[in-house]
């Protein structure tokens, strides 16, 4: 299983996963986790396999995706499953090779499409949406310490950033706490459950700069974008002024980034502080 998505998303998927079998048996989720830790080792990458990494949070483009995420500002998700794939973009990338060697039975087109399914009736259900902002406030900490300038402080300085997303995942953590309170203790009243989701909707497209990337100003997402061909890039407009060597560019698309985490930490504030007017007998649902 491959699984893209917003950081916000991430750990909705991996529960998702839980609830599904695999077709070796074991559920998707211990599939999904082995298969990951393998493809961690032949990579190389550092550190054990663990929910945390489980959805890759870089997303690129090249997708239908592109124009939700980096000029509308919705959070998207992708899903799929790979493997060994020889025939891609040949004549022999048909329906015979599907039904005798990618995926005899169909079985995991069964599986996506059940995931899919679980996906949709999870948001679709949900009181409150199942929005994770401090998960989402440690993929922005970890695109701010892989810049590669990072440790370049007389050139570009990282800790107001990483200050703000401090900030941004604390605000994260007290929401999420009192949402949890809401959801344990009764009903959400509907014209706040409202209120909530659409304000945690709108997190999403806080992060778009109406100028967009400088040169490329399609690309609004801040915290998205991607390079002239498909590959992710996390914080573009801040990484591409490091990478040509424009420190001030840098430094003033950092400041961009530092005001819309400020305007993000502080709508999750006045949603926490929407749901601790709510009195506990009737302040909460499911999420």
């Amino acid at each position: 299983l491959r699984a893209d998505a917003v950081g916000s998303l991430a750990p909705m998927l991996v529960e998702a996963s839980h609830n599904l079998q695999d077709p070796s048996g074991r559920t998707l989720y211990e599939a999904w986790r082995a298969s990951r830790t393998q493809q961690r080792a032949d990579a190389r990458e550092p550190g054990p396999t663990s929910d945390a990494n489980l959805v890759d949070t870089r997303i690129g483009s090249g997708s239908d995706h592109t124009v939700f995420l980096n000029f509308l500002g919705l959070p998207v998700i992708g899903l799929g499953f790979d493997g060994p794939y020889g025939v891609y973009h040949s004549m022999y990338d048909d329906y015979y090779w599907m039904n005798h060697f990618g995926d005899p039975g169909y079985r995991y087109h069964t599986l996506m499409t059940q995931l899919w399914g679980v996906i949709a009736l999870r948001l679709a259900n949900a009181d409150l949406l199942p929005f994770d902002f401090a998960s989402y406030a440690q993929d922005i900490r970890q695109f701010v310490m892989t810049l590669p300038a990072v440790s370049d402080r007389a050139r570009f300085d990282p800790r107001p950033l990483l200050a703000a997303i401090d900030d941004f995942e604390l605000a994260g953590r007290r929401l999420d706490a009192y949402l949890q309170h809401a959801l344990a203790s009764g009903r959400v009243e509907e014209g706040s459950a409202r209120q909530l989701n659409r304000g945690m909707m709108q997190v999403e497209q806080n992060w778009l700069n109406p100028d967009g990337l400088p040169g490329r100003p399609w690309f609004k997402h801040v915290i998205y974008g991607c390079r002239y061909t498909y590959a992710h890039l996390e914080l573009p407009g801040v990484a591409e002024a490091i990478e040509r060597g424009d420190w001030a560019a840098a430094r003033e698309q950092a400041a961009i980034l530092e005001r819309t985490l400020t305007t993000n930490t502080r709508l999750l504030g006045q949603l926490t502080a929407l749901l601790a007017r709510v009195p506990p007998e009737t302040a909460a649902g499911r999420r």
